[in-house]
């Protein structure tokens, strides 16, 4: 059985012992999927690197599963849980962005987000190289010229290789190491903004080399979202065998596969979604 300490956190007790059975994020999603427990391998990494916690019912419901998984005694996952020691709580992003060390960085009390758009390009090498997020914000009050958007590690490692580049109707400020390779980076508007007014801003996730080696990408929908889609396009000389396309919401998950047909991408777009997530995934052969 793998020993914790008493004060380590939900993340930390995962990680180490994941580092002790040997197993990978991909290993434990296809353990707890064979178990009934299907969780996706962006909440694993979340939970992993610290950035989120099990909070949903469904995901609430695999942690003591994970416990055996991984060796652990009973309750000493659950336990680090934070909503299981305090009560409910604010959500993840608003412990971060809570910390001094993200103090003057705009939160999601200023604005709303309305529409979320995610467009990740996958190369002839089967590792996404590429992806690009348009979003539409709304201020809630006068004066409001940006917002905080996070940026996690890949495959649930504390590295991040990850660049953001403005595309448009934007620009990239201040740029912040929050913990375990999270980063907070401040995305300015063009200007600041009105009460009720909107602004469309455009970026893009880059790296140098590839972005991640996961085969699956979604997003993570904070708030409600009046459109939500993800959109995968492949290198027409290497689609996958097979594609899905899911999404979370409510305490609810549904999944179901996709007919490529000789197509070169896979898209899933919600209108009034959220909070929740959703994506897609594939296999190769």
């Amino acid at each position: 059985m793998t020993r914790t300490d008493a004060d380590a956190t939900f993340a930390e007790t995962l990680d180490a012992a994941m580092l002790t059975r040997g197993m990978s994020l991909t290993q434990v999603r296809d353990d707890l999927a064979a178990l009934g427990h299907p969780v996706s391998l962006a909440s694993l990494s979340y939970w992993r690197a610290g950035s989120r916690e099990p909070q949903r019912r469904r995901s609430l419901d695999a942690v003591p599963e994970l416990e055996r998984l991984l060796g652990l005694s009973g309750g000493t996952l659950s336990a680090r849980i934070a909503g299981s020691r305090r009560g409910p709580g604010p959500s993840a992003f608003d412990r971060l962005a809570g910390k001094p060390l993200l103090e003057g960085l705009v939160g999601e009390d200023d604005v709303d987000r309305v529409l979320f758009h995610l467009v990740a390009d996958v190369g002839d090498q089967r590792q996404i190289t590429r992806a690009r997020v348009t979003q539409v914000f709304v201020a809630r009050r006068a004066g409001v010229d940006g917002v905080t958007i996070f940026v996690g590690p890949d495959q649930g490692t504390e590295s991040n290789d990850a660049v953001l580049r403005a595309v448009s109707g934007c620009s990239i400020g201040e740029v912040r190491d929050v913990e375990r390779g999270i980063t907070a980076t401040r995305l300015q508007f063009e200007r600041p903004l009105m009460a009720g007014e909107s602004a469309v801003t455009e970026y893009e996730v880059a790296a140098d080399g590839v972005l991640d080696l996961e085969t699956e990408y979604g997003i993570v929908a904070e708030q409600r979202l009046e459109e939500a889609m993800v959109w995968i396009r492949f290198d027409p000389a290497c689609r996958p065998a097979r594609a899905w396309v899911w999404f979370e919401e409510g305490g609810l998950r549904h999944d179901w596969s996709v007919e490529l047909a000789g197509s070169t991408g896979l898209h899933y777009r919600q209108l009034a979604f959220g909070p929740g997530t959703l994506g897609a995934r594939w296999e190769w052969e």
